[in-house]
């Protein structure tokens, strides 16, 4: 049979066309072309809505056929636009990402516990895992199952109140530092611009005896030194060092990924699409690189240490040191483990790029919003100084600190309305039924008290959203108000939110909660103790706009200076003046 003998015998082929092999061709490829839009149509937008267990959730309608409600996240500041939804649709609902595909959410507190104290059914999504590992590698903060409880376990030793007790002098070391940095770039007019922030004060920001400063840089700086020496014994010197790699290397690979692109979003949802490299890409490539060499570099020179003393190898009983490091080094050298209690080669690496970032920049976000929430109501600043400077010690202990109630409620209403990480997603590895605590009304018409989810089901974990619930707070749930924090009860309903601290989900909850809660809090603690003592901290009389950006965690930026990144320039002015 000739070529042109078998197209006669194909159906869907004009008559016209049948007398040239090439035209038939071109017709068969746009009709196939054709067929397969159509069942991709007909699969994202009818099979998956058909099939979909919780299809009777209501939820907002769809904004692009393709994009679906993506670009609305992407338009906004994080988390906006769900805080929106549930004022019409209650706490628990659904929307559409890209392609089609659905995403349950909700900001039920009966739901996210089930969700996150059920860690073995809703791991996190693949994609989101593969993103983090690239950057950090396969730590605590990424690993799941046996290999998550079996890291976990291993660090809690470095994590206790004890231990944490024993960090205290390091924290008050580095904070009167950048202290005295502060006060440096105050006095020092004509440091140059970058020293102080990276865009030069506007004229009416000139005030004499104060100074534009970034201050989420240099308490990222302070906060770096401040893991390094309390968990490696290792000083980064990023205070002291003008232009610190290290420093540097996060500060790019935040810029970078501050930048939540359409095609960075389809690249992490399509890795095939990683073939084609951005500059976003290399960026964080790049950095992620950097660190895992300084990471390499505490390793090698530990273990090294290590076999100079001992040249027969070490056991576990054995003392060699009391910081995450030495812990780390003992699980990964003690010839008397366990398979189960060892860490390999790559997976201390991984704890140690995974604590140079989280260990620092859960507390240098967290003060970074706090300075500038205070900047914002100065009489709240007034008051907290107030109590700072009834305490007659310099270095008070952490029990003092703790016992200084308004300083807790600022931190606690700070963190609850500016959680450094916004939100985290989860997915379902089976068919599940998750509980609902407030039932919501769903396409029916009828009140909806579960959901059914399917296997593969993503979801968000919409921490910003549940710490400024009206269903918790109250109606000033979105109102900066520490004086919630010193009634008997904080919480205007009875409701329990499933975090590890403060009825709050700043730091999680289940067994995937923060599992440096406590040194982040003793960090912030005393940094902030020290700075307030020192410094008023004023918004610029030029009243820059600061809008959030959200990755791993949620920094500042200033609309109209993006170029210079992620910043929060405050008017820092001496006590003394």
């Amino acid at each position: 049979m000739t070529i042109k003998d078998l197209f006669n015998t194909l159906p869907f082929l004009p008559s016209w066309a049948r007398s040239s092999p090439k035209i038939g061709y071109a017709i068969y490829t746009i009709e196939a072309i054709l067929v397969l839009l159509t069942g991709l149509y007909l699969y994202m937008w009818t099979w998956q809505e058909y099939t979909l267990p919780y299809k009777n959730l209501r939820g907002p309608k769809t904004a692009h056929w393709f994009w679906g409600n993506v670009k609305t996240f992407l338009a906004e500041q994080p988390m906006v636009p769900h805080g929106r939804w549930i004022k019409e649709y209650g706490p628990t609902f659904r929307y559409k990402v890209i392609a089609g595909a659905p995403r349950f959410y909700t900001a039920d507190p009966v739901a996210l516990s089930y969700i996150l104290n059920h860690a073995d059914i809703f791991p996190k999504p693949p994609q989101t895992r593969k993103g983090m590992a690239d950057m950090l590698g396969n730590g605590v903060l990424v690993a799941e199952g046996a290999d998550h409880k079996r890291q976990r376990r291993l660090l809690n030793p470095s994590f206790s109140p004890l231990a944490i007790k024993g960090m205290i002098p390091i924290f008050y070391d580095k904070a009167y530092e950048l202290r005295e940095k502060f006060t440096a770039l105050i006095e020092d007019e004509h440091s140059g611009v970058g020293a102080a922030s990276p865009t030069p004060p506007q004229e009416m920001d000139i005030v004499k005896g104060t100074r534009k400063i970034d201050v989420m840089s240099w308490l990222g700086r302070c906060t770096l030194d401040v893991i390094g020496l309390a968990g490696f014994n290792y000083d980064f010197k990023a205070l002291e060092e003008p232009h610190n790699e290290l420093a540097e290397a996060y500060r790019k690979m935040f810029s970078a990924g501050m930048e939540v692109t359409v095609g960075a979003i389809l690249q992490a949802l399509f890795p095939v699409l990683q073939i084609f490299p951005t500059e976003r890409m290399k960026m964080v490539k790049e950095s992620s690189a950097k660190t895992k060499e300084i990471g390499q570099k505490l390793i090698d020179e530990k273990k090294q240490a290590i076999l100079a003393a001992h040249t027969h190898g070490i056991e576990k009983k054995e003392d060699i040191g009391h910081d995450l490091l030495s812990h780390l080094i003992k699980a990964n050298m003690a010839s008397d483990l366990r398979p189960d209690q060892k860490l390999s080669d790559d997976e201390v690496l991984a704890q140690i790029t995974t604590f140079m970032l989280a260990g620092n920049e859960t507390s240098s976000t967290a003060l970074t919003w706090i300075l500038y929430t205070l900047s914002q109501h100065p009489d709240a600043q007034k008051r907290l100084r107030e109590e700072a400077m009834g305490v007659s010690d310099d270095r008070p202990t952490l029990d003092t600190l703790n016992s200084l109630s308004y300083m807790d409620a600022v931190i606690r209403e700070v963190l609850r309305l500016s959680a450094p990480a916004p939100a985290t997603m989860r997915e379902s590895i089976q068919p599940t039924v998750v509980p609902l605590g407030t039932p919501v009304k769903g396409r029916d018409g009828k009140m909806m008290d579960s959901v059914h989810l399917p296997k593969g089901a993503t979801m968000m974990i919409p921490i910003l959203n549940v710490n400024t619930s009206i269903y918790v707070w109250g109606p000033d749930a979105e109102q900066f108000n520490p004086d919630r924090f010193l009634k008997p009860t904080a919480s205007e309903s009875n409701t329990s939110v499933p975090g590890v601290w403060g009825n709050l989900l700043t730091f999680l909850g289940g067994t995937r909660n923060c599992i440096g809660y406590r040194f982040a809090l003793a960090e912030i603690k005393v940094i902030l103790f020290v700075l307030i003592r020192g410094f008023e901290f004023e918004e610029l009389p030029s009243k820059p706009e600061i809008e959030r950006k959200a990755s791993v965690v949620m920094r500042p930026r200033v609309k109209g200076e993006e170029k210079a990144g992620l910043q929060m320039p405050l008017l820092v002015r001496p006590l003394s003046n």
